[in-house]
């Protein structure tokens, strides 16, 4: 299936909402690699056990009241596959708990470790560990692991990342993700984007690349950073503009996400990375795709989607309290988070295009993409895991 670049640039020219722009605007003052990037919060209200990066050398484990009637017992690995369950690493009571290195040598910056989470009573473990990795230089690098799906298997943890650009990689950053080993990276930005902020190479460079230069529908950056320079965003209708992308998404780029769905059939091509410039649109949509063809339920997905609004809430700030002065108080912080949000109504604008096209989501995986049943199950067994018990 081949891809006609041309054709697609000249259709959807303008890429990564505010976040090339923002760049360009804020070069002076972005924060790029900035300490606090490894510091996580998870939400308050958990659906399943989270681990966040408290401060260096400390992480804490919470879980849902839901999950254990009594103490949960915690082991450790250095991988989701390598939990040794011949050390118990703690065992705790009250929904959380906090981890140093005086309780584990790994618990450091520059380590990302899994644990397995047994409760009392016997009930199904499982494995967890920071969603978004712990990174200098980019604050939405994230793997899609550990979300249960509908027949009561898990995603793999460590095969499947989404990220914003990788120009903004520390070298600290490029030895964490060497040792990943990630076997293929998408590129879902624009060329434009792409030269302006090229992606930083491994330390162990991916086995192969797949460029697919999408753009939103509508103006260019440039012409978005004027109408922010003049006050005119507003008139823009900037809200409109990112509903008709998100509507575009599946209809426009179909042939796009079939290739990713092609090598992600391929055991070979993973761990696999896809990325954008903020990774919020199109990596958003892309990664909404993966999850619903994996079986994971549609509020689970909208809940990948809306956690960049948390892991990119200190660039936005940043963004909002620097456009005023940018443009002498002519455009108002309102005006702007259409563009930088990431909001449920965006992605409900491409499921529902899909269903009024295609009748339901199983149907355009398997007509338009041609993501067959029997091709659906190898992709499940490439990137699920049952419980680890």
């Amino acid at each position: 299936m081949s891809l006609n670049r041309e054709a697609t640039r000249g259709r959807y020219r303008r890429g990564g909402a505010l976040g090339s722009i923002a760049v360009g605007m804020a070069a002076c003052v972005f924060f790029g690699a900035c300490g606090s990037v490894r510091r996580t919060r998870e939400p308050r209200e958990l659906h399943r056990p989270v681990v966040e990066r408290v401060s260096e050398g400390r992480v804490r484990i919470r879980w849902p009241a839901s999950f254990s009637d009594g103490p949960v017992t915690i082991y450790v690995g250095a991988t989701a596959q390598a939990i040794d369950r011949s050390a118990l690493l703690v065992r705790a009571s009250g929904g959380s708990v906090e981890l140093t290195t005086a309780m584990h040598a790994g618990i450091d910056d520059d380590n990302r470790l899994y644990y397995e989470l047994v409760p009392a009573e016997g009930g199904t473990p499982v494995v967890t560990a920071e969603r978004r990795l712990p990174l200098e230089g980019l604050d939405n690098f994230r793997d899609l692991g550990g979300y249960r799906t509908r027949d009561g298997r898990f995603v793999r943890w460590g095969v499947l990342f989404r990220s914003n650009d990788l120009s903004q990689l520390s070298d600290r950053d490029l030895d964490h993700l060497s040792a990943i080993g990630v076997r293929f990276v998408c590129d879902l930005r624009a060329e434009d984007e792409r030269q302006s902020s090229p992606d930083r190479d491994f330390g162990r460079s991916p086995a192969g690349r797949l460029e697919f230069p999408i753009g939103q529908v509508g103006l260019m950056p440039d012409e978005i950073q004027e109408a922010i320079r003049t006050g005119d965003v507003a008139a823009l209708g900037v809200r409109q503009m990112m509903l008709s992308a998100y509507r575009s998404f599946p209809t426009a780029h179909a042939h796009v996400w079939a290739q990713i769905f092609d090598r992600l059939e391929q055991p070979d091509g993973l761990p696999f990375l896809f990325h954008c410039t903020a990774g919020k649109d199109r990596t958003g949509f892309a990664a909404a795709l993966v999850l619903l063809a994996l079986g994971v339920p549609e509020e689970t997905v909208y809940e990948d989607y809306l956690a960049t609004n948390r892991y990119r809430a200190e660039y936005n700030t940043m963004v909002l309290r620097w456009v005023p002065l940018y443009s002498l108080f002519r455009t108002e912080k309102d005006d702007l988070l259409p563009l930088l949000d990431a909001r449920r109504e965006y992605l409900e604008a491409s499921l529902q295009e899909i269903r009024y096209r295609w009748g339901s989501i199983d149907a355009y995986l398997e007509d338009e993409l041609g993501l067959t049943s029997e091709r659906r199950e190898t992709l499940r067994a490439n990137l699920l895991t049952l419980p680890t018990r």
